[in-house]
């Protein structure tokens, strides 16, 4: 007991010892020229705006809107931070491209790209691109914003590197919806988020993110259209299918039938002639040697498998020739689960290799995760399409923070999770002293704020407005 008291009081002191330590580098981090001039416009620079709006992400109490962000952790009032997120010209892009640039290169090279979408329950209609809509942190269809995000993961790290708003055609096709918005008249062509991710894609490909492959769910592995594009690309992909999903076993040869009866026309259309497709359930109930691999280090362990990998042609309609794939089977060792997804890897032979492969989009949810949690991405009290974007890349920049402080104490101390990180800002940027005047001027603020309300809304009614 004596040795264990002794290591766990020698480890807390070191830890102690580089969490006062890092407060250089955090302020190296934010001297960054190229960062501030992320937030300048043709007037001013919003950078210290922008810092204390990020403070306020990773440490303000509850709900991190803009008057507990001001209350809390900035001597800015919410209306100057309403005036920075909704209305301010400082380009989100550009912040994006910064964050993208020293993204990557924290976690390393040859991760994987990883496709997904987040949704956010919203109510109301005013809120950009808001509609009834499948909202997956509640399972269901809810009135909801929709962003198509692209994270960047490798061993465990992971970093959210872009995204786009997914806009519904009850939007696109609604100009007065779109000018109420601000949306960029740009950006009011209708695009699927299948389009969308093609998009995060290629801009990943032109920022030259050396990324090993790219992983998608069985939304954008139902789309054939964008896998031919992406092969096309040279890009290797793993993509999730459908149970009910078809494959060929054989090479298919394509071609138009013989005339078989002596009445009609002759066929004219290309078809497959030398074989049928199968569905992939049916191709699982026949296997009977699975192989047992490692996907993960876990809490108790290792994560285990049952996984078969096996080489197939998948469909295109659209592409009369053979599309070799890998056809990558998964099965949970306790439960009944069955994970099927397609690999144009063709050139990769480990079994291994594959699984792990498959099994990275296990990490984007954790980023959703680590940036609604850590960063506030959900708490947002903005409508428009310039905050939304604006929020979105600030809590990408607060994430980017936290990877890059979790990257300097891993050496040492190893399990450092963003988690642990994000009670370290408390020291770095603590909270605002809470006084007695403080306190009353919030509380009078508030009642006032309360009494204006209800004002505004009798008068709406056309009632007799009684103080």
């Amino acid at each position: 007991m004596g040795c264990a008291n002794f290591a766990f009081k020698n480890e807390v002191a070191r830890l102690r010892i580089a969490i006062e330590h890092q407060i250089s580098h955090v302020n190296a981090f934010f001297n960054q020229a190229s960062l501030q001039d992320c937030f300048s416009t043709k007037t001013h620079n919003g950078f210290l705006i922008a810092i204390d709006y990020m403070k306020g992400l990773l440490t303000s109490p509850g709900r991190r809107h803009l008057t507990a962000i001001s209350q809390n952790c900035s001597d800015f009032n919410n209306q100057v931070f309403s005036h920075f997120m909704a209305q301010s010209t400082w380009d989100h892009r550009s912040l994006v491209e910064w964050i993208r640039n020293i993204g990557w290169r924290l976690i390393g090279k040859n991760g994987a790209l990883v496709i997904d979408e987040c949704a956010n329950p919203k109510s109301g209609e005013h809120s950009v691109g808001v509609q009834r809509q499948y909202c997956g942190n509640l399972g269901k269809v809810e009135n909801c914003q929709v962003g198509v995000f692209m994270a960047y993961v490798k061993n465990g790290s992971r970093l959210l590197l872009d995204y786009r708003l997914y806009l519904p055609k009850s939007w696109t096709s609604n100009s007065k919806r779109c000018d109420s918005a601000g949306i960029p008249i740009e950006h009011r062509t209708f695009k699927t988020k299948a389009e969308l991710s093609y998009e995060l894609i290629v801009d990943a490909l032109r920022s030259k993110i050396p990324f090993s492959h790219v992983n998608m769910d069985g939304f954008y592995g139902s789309q054939p259209w964008l896998l031919t594009l992406l092969e096309a690309l040279g890009v290797t992909y793993v993509a999730d299918i459908g149970s009910d999903d078809r494959v060929f076993l054989e090479v298919p040869e394509y071609g138009i039938p013989l005339k078989c009866n002596p009445r009609g026309r002759p066929p004219s259309q290309v078809k497959v002639l030398n074989t049928t497709p199968i569905r992939v359930d049916e191709i699982m109930r026949k296997i009977k040697r699975w192989r047992i691999l490692r996907v993960r280090r876990a809490m108790n362990g290792f994560l285990e498998v049952n996984f078969y990998a096996l080489k197939v042609w998948r469909i295109d309609k659209d592409i009369q020739e053979p599309l070799p794939v890998w056809l990558l089977i998964r099965k949970e060792l306790e439960e009944p689960k069955v994970k099927y997804s397609l690999c144009n890897g063709n050139h990769i032979n480990s079994w291994d290799r594959l699984v792990k492969m498959q099994s990275e989009r296990y990490w984007v949810e954790r980023t959703f995760q680590d940036s609604i949690a850590l960063a506030g991405m959900a708490d947002y009290q903005v409508r428009n399409w310039k905050a939304w974007h604006h929020h979105v890349a600030l809590v990408l920049l607060a994430m980017l923070w936290i990877l890059r402080e979790q990257k300097h104490l891993l050496p040492e101390f190893k399990d450092i999770t963003p988690q642990d990180v994000a009670r370290f800002f408390l020291i770095w940027m603590p909270l605002k002293e809470k006084t007695s005047s403080t306190v009353a001027e919030v509380t009078v603020k508030n009642k006032n704020n309360r009494k204006n309300s209800r004002r505004s809304k009798m008068k709406r009614k056309g009632r007799p407005i009684i103080e």
